[in-house]
């Protein structure tokens, strides 16, 4: 059909240079309590490939891939996630775009303690994030930082019998949470009990658990990333113009709203609506952070296939009773997202708390967005439409020209 993607789904695969940049591993150890109840998960990168990551890289991958990629319901669950941070990071990356209620950020050790670190760790510490020091060792010069911190945690191999009882003993009046580290033996187990520990990390309890996956790819970030860094007043409208070309970064932008726990009860039926509730400047530094973790943009023609058909869909929906063009564009940018990332279409809308109505068109092609999905996709592979469907062939190409019109006019050619 002329005017129509021709690329099928169903044989459709990334491009060759995709086959490494958009995997990633993210490990998880879980920390518990004295009972054995789970306080929270450290996360730990581990790099698909073997180049050593610098630092701050390593955590922006961790962020990324847990909020925009895995989601942190579905990584940690309702537990907070422990996350290493450097003095480096905590400087640059003000505010920080994410979950103060479901974030420990853990500072790595020798760390340089100057100014800047100690008003960065007041700033944040004053948003409402838990600090934690890891793999602490005493020195007068960790003062400042010890009262701003809510978790130290003790390395068992760093201390021996003698300076851990007396690091416990300095630390434990100050009303911080105390986890002992690399706990392996059941000897060292009951030892840190006695000592008062309040918390317990280690292989005895379990060693760190991977978890891998395929990232949808990106087209449009460097894109994203440039206005986000140049203008702090950009609007909202103009992120929004960006975000909804590319469905990667709006299906992150959705997971990283619900990781966030801003979603509204009555779910997410827009982009718009996503990008309001979590606001411009969240939005901005969640762009920046992208950039940060090296996430590559990747020529992918399935993601041109899925705006496309996001805009005829938001085209036609006014003509279809109880259709709604948001709803629509929605369903059309996310009907190929399966097709791209290689993952099922049930685990990439787990957790987006979407609207009832787009999860229905998407998984079971249901309701009026679901029967013009269906109408669209006939039409794209030359088959005959339902004899009930709510739009005509000739209004399908007519939708199909004018948005190809509108792109080209748009590029300049």
């Amino acid at each position: 059909m002329p005017g129509t993607p021709s690329t099928d789904p169903a044989t459709a695969k990334p491009p060759a240079a995709a086959a490494r940049s958009d995997c990633f591993a993210v490990a998880r150890q879980p920390i518990l309590d004295r009972a054995g109840a789970t306080i929270g998960y450290e996360l730990l990168c581990r790099p698909v490939e073997l180049a050593a990551q610098a630092p701050e890289t390593a955590t922006a991958s961790v962020i990324l891939h847990a909020i925009g990629d895995l989601g942190l319901p579905a990584l940690v669950g309702r537990s907070r996630a422990f996350v290493n941070v450097t003095r480096a990071f905590l400087v640059g990356q003000r505010p920080l775009p994410l979950p103060p209620r479901r974030v420990v950020l853990e500072l790595l050790e020798d760390q340089v303690v100057d100014g800047a670190l100690l008003e960065a760790t007041r700033e944040i510490a004053a948003a409402g994030f838990p600090i934690a020091l890891d793999d602490f060792v005493y020195d007068p010069e960790m003062e400042p930082l010890l009262s701003l911190a809510a978790y130290v945690k003790l390395d068992l191999r760093e201390h021996d019998d003698d300076a851990l009882e007396r690091t416990v003993a300095r630390l434990k009046p100050r009303g911080l949470t105390l986890i002992a580290e690399k706990v392996e033996e059941p000897e060292e187990h009951a030892r840190c009990l006695a000592l008062g520990f309040d918390g317990f990390q280690g292989y005895y309890y379990e060693r760190p658990e991977t978890w891998r996956g395929r990232a949808v790819p990106t087209a449009q970030l460097a894109t994203l990333g440039a206005l986000a860094a140049t203008d702090s007043d950009v609007s909202l409208r103009e992120l929004e113009t960006i975000i909804r070309r590319d469905a990667g970064l709006s299906h992150r932008l959705l997971r990283f709203a619900n990781s966030a726990e801003v979603a509204p009860r009555n779910t997410i039926q827009s982009l718009r609506q996503a990008l309001a509730l979590l606001g411009g400047t969240s939005v901005r530094r969640w762009a920046l952070m992208l950039c940060l973790a090296g996430v590559p943009d990747l020529p992918h023609v399935l993601l041109e296939a899925a705006r496309l058909r996001a805009r005829v869909a938001e085209q036609l929906a006014p003509s279809i009773p109880g259709a709604s063009p948001d709803r629509a564009f929605i369903v059309g940018l996310f009907s190929l997202l399966d097709a791209i990332s290689g993952q099922s279409m049930e685990v990439l809308l787990e957790g987006l708390d979407l609207h009832p109505a787009i999860e229905r068109a998407l998984l079971a092609r249901a309701g009026a967005e679901g029967a013009l999905l269906e109408a669209l996709l006939a039409h794209e592979h030359d088959e005959p439409l339902a004899e009930d469907a709510p739009v005509t062939g000739a209004a399908i190409d007519a939708a199909y020209a004018e948005q190809l019109r509108a792109s080209a006019d748009r590029r300049g050619f």
